[in-house]
Parts: C-alpha cells; structure tokens; sequence
C-alpha cells in the first residue's frame, strides 16, 4: 500500500510539474503591445519610412468625407465616421482589444500590427546595439523568442486585406511587401 501511495504520489508531483512549466510558457507569451513611438526610438529610418506609408494613415479612411467614392462603391455611408467601429477597428488600429501598455499609442497600423507586441523584445537585454552589432543571429533568436516577428506572414497580412474588407480589391502578398519594406 505504501508503494502505491508513492508512485500516486510521484505521478501526481510529475503532473503538476509538466502542467506548471506549460502554464508557465503561456504567461511567457502573453505580451501586451506598447505603441509605435517606442519603436521610433531605436528605429527612426523605419519610422520615417513608415510614416509615407498608407498603414500610418488607415484611421483617416474611417473618417467622415474622406474616400466618399470608395465607400460608397461598398455601400457604405461615405460621410458616416466609422473611427468607433470596432468591425474597422481591428484592421485600422494596432493591437485593438488586446492587452497594451498604459499610455500606448495604437492609432494606425503601427509596427506591432506587423512585428508583434512589443512588451518583451523592447527590453535592453534584447535590443541592446552593442548586442546586436556582438551576435546578430543571437539577438535575432531572443527576440523572436519575445514575440519579434522580423517579416510578417502572408496569413497575418490577410487577416485584414481580404475580401471581408468593404473597400478590398484583391491582395499581392509579395507585391504588398516589398512596397511596405522599410529603409535600413
């Protein structure tokens, strides 16, 4: 009886093990976005580049007056403001309904909408220069680790441009990255 109530017991400690470390690697993926001028920091060329691009602007096209004719073409009220609705929201706004940092500027399709939240992968452990101009492929892995996505997937990219979309006219993944690909 004693040895069974051991090897219950040892079943039960390797369970509660096995079940704590995967709990643990959820809370580890769990991260919060932090908005756009924190990534202006330490990337200004991209940011510049960004601020060109149509992403820098998609919350004007849900505003009253502006892309009348295309959202008229949608059967949309072109001078209705749709820059509450959260059907656009989650394609014209960064990260929207998610977990984000007090203060976090979200307006747009900033960085994270492409690259990920940047709670983790923002620290100076991982974006440190010196470790990055040390060990490239090393930095690259950590921050990839803490949510980092370097190139956006095509599949993250047709969560919003596709036919859903009221004003979508068909999507050219490779097309679409190179014109988004930022200055280094």
């Amino acid at each position: 009886m004693k040895k069974l109530s051991l090897v219950v017991i040892a079943v039960i400690s390797a369970f509660a093990l096995v079940v704590g470390a995967q709990l643990s690697k959820v809370g580890a993926e769990d991260f919060t976005y932090v908005g756009t001028k924190k990534c202006m920091g330490c990337h200004r060329a991209e940011y510049k580049s960004w601020q060109g691009d149509y992403h820098a602007k998609a919350l004007d096209d849900l505003k009253p007056g502006i892309k009348v004719e295309e959202k008229q073409k949608a059967k949309l009220d072109g001078e209705k403001d749709y820059s509450t609705d959260a059907g656009c929201l989650a394609c014209h706004a960064t990260g929207y309904g998610q977990a984000a940092a007090p203060g976090a500027d979200l307006a747009n399709v900033g960085c994270e909408s492409c690259h990920g939240p940047g709670s983790a992968y923002k620290s100076p452990t991982i974006k440190s220069k010196k470790k990055w101009a040390d060990n490239r492929e090393e930095q690259q892995k950590l921050a990839a680790e803490a949510g980092l996505i370097l190139t956006p997937s095509k599949e993250s990219c047709v969560a919003c441009h596709n036919e859903k979309s009221p004003t979508w006219k068909g999507f050219d993944y490779e097309k679409m990255l190179e014109e988004v690909k930022h200055t280094k």
